[in-house]
């Protein structure tokens, strides 16, 4: 770690999503231990975050437009919205599994949860009933994400589906993802031209929206390492696009994090190894942080007895500042 980030306080296991406020001033840390951490970053130090406890391993979380309100959903299966303000809980619905994706439209004002029950639901939290619509999909929900008025859903199956958010009946497109095994996140590209996704076969793809693009997508291998001779694969956990700049960063199992110039097809910058694999990555809406967690993503299936887990139990989160080091030397 670098001896300027600002170590902020971790949940006690691993973290699933990190999410900043549209003002960049908060930072919503959901974990498998089922809370889910809120961190007020106005002052740009270290202080004791506001805690609110699920009955079960939280997957993912998000802000309403103005920073006041969040979402989230886990394993058990309900979708709810705090009230920041007030600390004050509601329950906006359910899914019949788990809700594996939560993300908020700033265009259209709606929540939209994504579930491994294969549906995809939409929420309005100002309505007295605020389930709106329920759509059927042809696989589990692994990764949504939005940008203006698309939304790009990978699921099993290599399904890609994207959406215009103000007519969800139908997807305006469905792909085959570039990636032949399990996504594990998709981010869209903060000009609106497009998505990367990645996977637990070490690769990212990246794709755009409009037809006349196709020529331009592409994917590759990363995060992947020699050891002892061999090969060794390492999932890719996290995405998250630079909002000024048009790069993107991406978090794998073998505990490293890189900036990549998308245009360019290049890596710009790794960072030194961290203690753990990289759980989940956020960029601030100004441009100024990246949001860091780590913790064991079970990648070797249980944690070995308490004598020899060693810092494969170690959890942590972090807030590394970002600028220049960030910005492709070819302009997007």
């Amino acid at each position: 770690m670098s001896a300027s980030d600002v170590v902020l306080e971790p949940p006690k296991d691993t973290i699933s999503s990190l999410t900043f406020s549209p003002d960049s001033r908060k930072l919503l840390v959901s974990s498998w231990d089922g809370s889910l951490l809120l961190h007020n970053i106005a002052s740009y130090q270290a202080v004791p975050p506001a805690k609110y406890q699920h009955p079960a391993a939280l997957l993912d979380a998000c802000f309403s437009s103005e920073s006041g309100t969040a979402f989230c959903g886990g394993l058990d299966r309900r979708v709810r919205s705090w009230d920041l303000e007030t600390s004050t809980p509601t329950i906006l619905g359910q899914h019949e599994e788990a809700v594996k994706s939560v993300v908020w439209s700033s265009e259209a004002n709606i929540l939209i949860t994504g579930s491994w029950d294969s549906h995809l639901n939409v929420y309005d939290p100002r309505a007295s009933t605020p389930l709106v619509a329920s759509h059927q999909l042809p696989a589990r929900v692994y990764s949504m994400d939005t940008k203006g008025n698309r939304l790009v859903v990978a699921m099993a199956e290599r399904n890609v589906y994207v959406y215009d958010v103000r007519k969800l009946e139908e997807p305006e497109q469905k792909r085959e993802s570039a990636l032949k095994y399990m996504t594990r996140k998709v981010a869209c590209m903060s000009d609106g031209k497009g998505w990367a996704s990645c996977s637990i076969e070490g690769r990212i793809a990246v794709d755009y929206f409009a037809p006349e693009d196709q020529s331009k997508k592409y994917a590759y291998r990363c995060h992947r390492a020699t050891v002892n001779g061999q090969d060794v694969v390492y999932p890719i956990n996290a995405l998250a696009y630079h909002p000024i700049y048009n790069s993107f960063c991406s978090g794998g199992s073998d505990a490293t994090v890189s900036i990549w110039d998308q245009q360019a097809k290049k890596r710009m910058k790794a960072y030194p190894k961290f203690p753990n694999s990289i759980s989940a990555l956020g960029c601030s809406p100004d441009g100024t942080w990246l949001a860091v967690g780590y913790g064991y993503g079970w990648d070797e299936a249980e944690l070995p007895a308490e004598e020899a887990l060693g810092s494969k139990g170690e959890v942590g989160c972090l807030l590394r500042a970002v600028g220049e080091d960030v910005k492709p030397k070819v302009k997007a």
